[in-house]
């Protein structure tokens, strides 16, 4: 068996390796040649059938060769045009090489070994004025696709192997076949049908859901834990008492919570209804909208991560810095004074933090703005994966559901609109673009050539691709063609909402049944039937898989939310209908409003509470373990 070695030439690659396997060849290496960028006009000649100089078709601008990396001009009388189109071996070795093998192109280009890094130049046909010189440009020497020929028969099967070469790796082959025998092995480099990447992303997917769920319903925990500590004789009156939650003030729009044993800066809390669920279709779409026409995709990557930075300040770096503080003894006292923000007195451990995570915010735009497939940067998608991971314990602890009826408006609406800007859109565009992949992926994959974006990534045509930062994700390992698996933020913050709805739910219920010693009628509280968040873990789990799954199988992104929104809402109705408490679950449970009646002075949810004969809990039956978290009149 043997192997083809063959110049690139007037043939399609198609064609070569169909010629190659008639001869009996095992595979093909095609490489490239200087020769092989000019051409004949055979549409007419201009000499009466004879072909001349003025026939050649020469080499592409940009595409064959760049004149901003090397420009010489070459005598005439150096040059031979005596085999047309291209004259091989009496142009080359004055074209190729450097200045001491000969090359003339070398001799007038400053840097000439730095700026072209093929050696090589090729002749663009533009002669002088008075015609003793032509021009000569840097050649590109690039590993090319290997494209099929559209025109060739259809029938022809190719069974062999094909590869190509550049001219430099041609010139280190060819002079040392001439001396030995060489033994060609032709491989595919491998390329891995899945990753461990998507693990990695289910597992940092459901671990962020989990936790922010989990953490959402902190203060009843906190509550708690004063109340028991309280009943214990362990712990002293509350405003001598570092350690005990402090009640929060009510506000108009809730309550305001404030830092609890980790040190958070928590802001006002907002109680989601059905209006917000048809406010988040509305902005949802027309921001989408907007970004798909306009394409300010670098102004919404500063945007998100200045927010990011924050949420990574009140999430990670205050409370470490607060907790480190606290363990040294440390007297944080207050750095200055200012109105800018409505700051306020600022401490040095929130000054500390805030410049850690507005620095480190900093950085990542930096190389976001800066950068090609920044993606592949190790601190870039680590940061990435802190800020988004961050926003969506923030979101959580922010924003609140309080009946699955409010969670499977917002759920049944994002459901739908996942699927149609996804799959339905392709349809409505002039483009055939899904408006969601292309904003998703910054614009869309490039439109330009491969090989044209590997001479000239910075060309407005070959940017895009890179997914919006508003997702976590995770590099394709041991991929060479890059990549990431992602998971959207919002495939984790909106059935978070449901989780976190569970997670205050269950907490809501062992505090009330903590303070009441179980003397409340009605409430379920200690004496539960089962808790919702851990089984709403596994759905979400489930869930997330079966998209990964999809991905794979369909060999397309796919809405998470298709797959997510039918396991977790279908969980929480499944299990508050086996527990006989779906009633109290689609509205407002009142242990909720009873809870968060104690703990901040009246209920965050009153609108939904329903008027019974076992409403909300009163202080009497509470019992005497609720004197330390009396609401604030």
């Amino acid at each position: 068996k043997f192997v083809l070695v063959v110049p690139r030439g007037v043939c399609t690659y198609e064609q070569k390796t169909i010629n190659a396997q008639r001869l009996g060849a095992s595979g093909i290496v095609i490489y490239g040649t200087l020769a092989s960028r000019y051409s004949l006009n055979t549409t007419q000649t201009s000499n009466g059938g004879e072909y001349t100089a003025s026939d050649v078709i020469y080499p592409a601008e940009f595409h064959d060769y760049d004149c901003n990396n090397a420009l010489a001009n070459i005598p005439m009388s150096k040059l031979s045009f005596n085999q047309l189109p291209y004259d091989s071996p009496h142009n080359d070795p004055i074209l190729s090489g450097t200045e001491a093998q000969g090359n003339l192109c070398a001799a007038q280009s400053v840097n000439f070994e730095k700026t072209c890094p093929s050696q090589k130049c090729l002749l663009t046909g533009t002669v002088t004025s008075d015609e003793h010189t032509m021009e000569a440009c840097c050649a590109w020497d690039k590993h090319v696709l290997l494209y099929k020929d559209e025109v060739l028969d259809s029938t022809a099967n190719v069974s062999i192997p094909a590869l190509y070469i550049t001219m430099s790796e041609a010139d280190t082959l060819i002079p040392f076949m001439k001396t030995h025998v060489v033994s060609v092995i032709l491989y595919r480099r491998y390329y891995p049908s899945s990753t461990i990447s998507s693990v990695l992303i289910w597992i940092l997917g459901v671990f962020v859901a989990g936790i922010a769920a989990h953490l959402s319903a902190s203060d009843y925990r906190y509550a708690k834990t004063a109340v028991l500590r309280q009943s214990q004789g362990t712990v002293r009156n509350q405003s001598t008492s570092g350690d005990t939650a402090a009640a929060p003030r009510a506000t108009s729009q809730g309550y305001e919570r404030v830092s609890g044993t980790n040190g958070m800066i928590q802001d006002e809390s907002l109680e989601l209804d059905a209006s917000h669920a048809c406010g988040f279709i509305i902005f949802s779409t027309a921001g989408l909208l907007f970004l798909f026409f306009f394409k300010i995709y670098n102004t919404v990557k500063v945007f998100y991560a200045l927010g990011c930075s924050g949420a990574i300040f009140e999430v990670v770096f205050y409370p470490m810095y607060h907790g480190i503080a606290k363990k040294v003894s440390w007297n944080d006292r207050r750095a200055f004074q200012t109105d800018f923000l409505e700051l306020g007195s600022v401490t040095y451990t929130q000054l500390a933090a805030a410049v850690t995570s507005f620095g480190l915010g900093a950085v990542w735009i930096f190389i976001s703005l800066t950068q090609h497939h920044p993606d592949r940067i190790l601190f870039f998608w680590v940061m990435q994966d802190i800020m988004g991971a961050s926003m969506c314990i923030l979101f959580l602890s922010t924003m609140k559901l309080n009946s699955i009826k409010v969670a499977s408006i917002l759920l049944t609406a994002a459901f739908f609109y996942d699927i149609f800007f996804v799959f339905l859109t392709p349809y409505l565009t002039k483009s055939g673009k899904s408006i969601m992949v292309d904003v998703a992926t910054s614009g869309g994959p490039p439109t330009a050539d491969p090989s044209w974006c590997e001479k000239y990534p910075d060309d407005k045509n070959c940017k895009g691709g890179d997914p919006l930062p508003m997702l976590l994700t995770v590099p394709k390992f041991g991929d060479y063609a890059g990549g990431s698996s992602i998971l959207g933020l919002g495939d984790i913050v909106l059935p978070g909402l449901l989780l976190s709805f569970a997670s205050r739910y269950d907490e809501a219920k062992r505090f009330i049944g903590s303070v009441s010693g179980d003397r409340v009628p009605n409430q379920n509280c200690t004496n539960q039937k089962g808790r919702y968040l851990p089984s709403l873990i596994v759905a979400y789990s489930i869930g997330l898989a079966m998209a990964n799954i999809a991905v794979y199988v369909m060999k397309m992104g796919q809405p998470a939310l298709l797959y997510l929104v039918p396991c977790c809402l279908g969980t929480i109705i499944f299990l508050g209908w086996k527990r006989g408490e779906l009633d109290e679950l689609w509205h407002t449970p009142k242990v909720l409003a009873s809870a968060d009646k104690f703990i901040y002075g009246f209920p965050t949810h009153h609108n939904e509470i329903r008027d019974s004969e076992d409403g909300i809990i009163s202080e009497n039956e509470m019992g005497r373990n609720s004197s330390t978290l009396r609401p604030i009149n």
